[in-house]
């Protein structure tokens, strides 16, 4: 039997598995992957990525190699149909059509990211490279079979299918990427929450063919099919000749996956064209059912869940995959910072206490729109959401606030269900804004860069010197920007921050490295205070503005849980700068 130590060890290389391996990667732990397929998935279950999922991927440099990926068309509404034989022309907007390009032109004002139009197959090797490339071990074929964790990590036991042999890899802690049936869930005894299966057992259907000519006028549709031979929605999955086609079938009527065999998937996707001029070919088939839970722990000891493994929602609306991904990023830097002993072990425990309950907010919202699916699908209707609870989209995707964990006095209410309402409060998105830096036109997002980051306003020269100070006495990178309207690194020549976070001119935000607000500052000036937003008390703190440098320092203490810190890893490493 092998052995090996690993710092991470991450189980499950989908999207989720290969994001949390970039994220770890970016701040200077290569972690090894063992996932039991024998390669990347071919099959999509995701059609794309959301704001939430996106921002993250930007800010590991990805967006490029994204966008030399194939993309989905644009939508153009929902139309039923006998088969795509008889797609009808493209007609004026619909209502929802309409509704749908206002939300894309919202998106464009609280986010920079683009290129979420790609479905999980264009996006899995983009994500594979990216994680190779940065020093993370992938090994394909290797199954997790049992777990031993103990106080100071994880011995899992694995099989290599390709040579039999079995293998003990010891590691400092284990993430589960492994899935909704997540193995390494059930080993460490963690239960769930929520109402589990919903029914709604469907087959999917990959096929590729050649429809441009029967599509021209709806490339981007959703098409349901309605036919005696076969009913169910179909889809483009990259916007050229791979289409998905979703078949109902019904357990309680004797139907199971076993009853749907090539030849006859292959059938249904011709009875679906209702062409025979078209040939199709049939890439995969993949059964899936409706489901929702939530776990009732996000972690255990050194054991972690992420992605599908911590919770399931229905994919109405596409929070699986984001969520997913958006948990990756904010464990990466905890992870990374308690392994160097830039911080202390508690702050492990604000994972959970920050993701669990935005599990929770979005197993109950994508609840809620599936039973509505008439109010989901038509954009309009925003008064009779709201009368439900519903947020809409865009604040259930990036609106959201923590209201504990590794923040300073946070925002704890959501001020709206239908604005997005990104001002700067500790425990929310730091808010995007177009400044020039060094002569490029950036996003106030993308300043972060995955570490900690001070933005301050015109006159916040003293923040800055103070996250300077503060770096060197506690030996973590800490960045900082003044955003000036006329000279310097960084122009904000319309003052949009200061528009945008209420803050004074001698303001600042301290953004962690995931983007959000960890703590938001009083004003240097004697006598003068900012304007904290609702659930932002910055007086609740403790913290006072008459040494800067003491604030910061003590503010990045706490959020790191400094306090705790009594030794330092194993093998101790110099305090990495995350890549570019």
């Amino acid at each position: 039997m092998t052995y090996e130590e690993v710092n991470v060890l991450v189980a499950g290389a989908g999207t989720v598995g290969l994001s949390m391996a970039i994220f770890l990667a970016r701040q200077g732990i290569q972690p090894l992957i063992v996932e039991r397929r024998g390669g990347l998935s071919n099959h999509p279950r995701a059609l794309g990525v959301s704001l939430r999922g996106l921002e993250p991927l930007r800010a590991a440099g990805l967006e490029p190699a994204l966008h030399a990926t194939r993309s989905r068309p644009s939508p153009t509404g929902r139309v039923t149909v006998t088969s795509l034989a008889e797609v009808p022309a493209l007609e004026p907007p619909t209502a929802t059509e309409s509704g749908f390009f206002g939300l894309m032109a919202a998106a464009e004002e609280i986010s920079p990211v683009t290129g979420g139009d790609r479905a999980q197959d264009q996006l899995d090797p983009v994500l594979f490279e990216a994680a190779v490339s940065q020093g993370a071990t992938v090994r394909f074929g290797v199954e997790l079979c049992a777990i031993e964790p103990d106080e100071h990590g994880v011995t899992a036991i694995v099989l290599d299918h390709a040579t039999g042999e079995r293998g003990r890899i010891r590691a400092r802690y284990l993430v589960a990427a492994d899935g909704a049936h997540s193995r390494v869930r059930a080993w460490a005894g963690i239960t769930t929450t929520g109402p589990g299966p919903l029914g709604g057992h469907m087959i999917n259907i990959l096929f590729r063919a050649e429809l441009s000519s029967l599509l021209a006028n709806r490339p981007g549709g959703m098409y349901e099919i309605r036919n005696p031979r076969v009913s169910g929605p179909l889809f483009s999955v990259d916007g050229q000749d791979r289409y998905a086609l979703h078949i109902a079938y019904d357990p309680a009527a004797g139907q199971s996956p076993a009853d749907f065999p090539l030849e006859r998937c292959q059938e249904l996707v011709e009875a679906a064209i209702g062409r025979t001029d078209l040939p199709a070919e049939v890439l995969s088939v993949l059964p899936w059912q409706s489901t929702a839970l939530v776990a009732d722990q996000f972690s255990t000891g050194r054991v972690f869940l992420v992605g599908d493994a911590a919770h399931v929602v229905p994919p109405t609306g596409g929070f699986g995959l984001n969520t997913g991904i958006a948990d990756a990023e904010n464990l990466a830097w905890k992870l990374a910072m308690v392994h160097r002993g830039q911080a202390g072990p508690a702050l492990l425990d604000s994972y959970e206490a920050e993701r669990r309950p935005l599990a929770l907010f979005t197993m109950e919202q994508v609840l809620l729109r599936s039973v509505n699916r008439r109010l989901h699908w038509d954009f309009s209707k925003i008064a009779e959401r709201s009368e439900l609870g519903i947020a809409e989209i865009l604040v259930a995707q990036v609106g959201h606030h923590y209201a504990a964990g590794a923040v300073i006095s946070p925002r704890t209410t959501l001020p709206s269900l239908t604005e997005v309402v990104l001002d700067g409060s500790p425990g929310t998105r730091a808010p995007h804004v177009w400044v020039r830096h060094n002569e490029a036109q950036v996003s106030t997002l993308d300043l972060v860069a995955s570490r900690f980051t001070v933005l301050a306003g015109p006159a916040g020269q003293a923040w800055c010197a103070a996250a300077d100070a503060a770096a060197e006495s506690l030996g973590i990178p800490v960045t900082a920007h003044l955003l000036h309207p006329h000279h310097g690194p960084v122009l904000d020549e319309k003052g949009r921050w200061l528009t945008a976070t209420g803050l004074p001119q001698d303001g600042a935000l301290l953004i962690r490295p995931d983007g959000f607000v960890a703590w938001r500052s009083p004003s240097t000036n004697s006598g003068t205070t900012s304007h904290p937003t609702a659930g932002s008390d910055t007086t609740s703190s403790g913290l006072t503005s008459s040494d800067p440098t003491a604030t910061l320092t003590t503010t990045l203490r706490r959020i790191l849980a400094r306090e705790e810190v009594t030794a330092t890893p194993d093998k101790p490493v110099a305090v990495p700068q995350p890549s570019a």
